[in-house]
């Protein structure tokens, strides 16, 4: 059974509403032996999608334990960590059932051109490690909206690559769907909160 959560962020501020949908399972991951088989493009962007989501977690803890964030930013740096790592953790548990091991190199196949999309150099990491409590919102707003276009580039390919296995399908439309929605709300909190230097 799948169901619909909605992550609602009241900007009461600015009147703006943000509403960040998920679809999440209501139990653990359960593998039925009748759905396809994971194929080398349904592996590959799994594990791709795991190193990317780890980024992201990364990123947000940063942000978060750098202290005196605004709340509407630090409620989507805390929900950005917590849903990615559940989306982490799943995908591990699905790897481990289909006999794969849940960490590794990845394997080359038709999305190895794909792998580098999105994934943000330590330079911008550095960027964000370095910036100060007046500046890091701004920074991880503008790095995390481009991380989130790598991974949207990402789950398209595999949609346009034919992965068969249902789970990596249903999870690239998810990651679609809420990144798209994230995106928006950071778009929005990028333009109505700049910086107090104004930058």
């Amino acid at each position: 059974m799948i169901r619909r959560l909605a992550a609602v962020l009241s900007l009461a501020a600015t009147g703006l509403t943000v509403f960040l949908l998920r679809d999440t399972g209501t139990a653990e991951p359960v593998v039925r032996t009748e759905a396809a088989a994971p194929t080398a493009v349904d592996e590959h962007y799994a594990r791709m999608m795991v190193a990317h989501h780890e980024q992201a977690v990364g990123m947000s803890r940063t942000l978060i334990d750098k202290g005196a964030v605004p709340e509407r930013i630090r409620l989507i740096a805390e929900f950005i960590e917590r849903d990615q790592q559940r989306e982490i953790d799943v995908t591990n548990e699905w790897l481990i059932a289909w006999g794969r091991p849940a960490t590794g190199p990845l394997e080359a196949g038709p999305m190895e051109a794909e792998a580098d999309h999105g994934m943000l150099t330590a330079a911008q990491l550095g960027e964000l490690d370095r910036a100060g409590v007046q500046t890091a919102p701004d920074v991880f707003l503008r790095l995390m909206i481009e991380h989130h276009r790598g991974a949207i580039t990402m789950s398209r390919s595999l949609l346009d690559a034919g992965g068969g296995n249902t789970y990596i399908r249903g999870m690239a439309k998810h990651v679609i769907n809420e990144q798209t929605a994230e995106n928006d709300a950071m778009t929005a909190l990028l333009v109505k909160e700049p910086s107090p230097s104004g930058s």
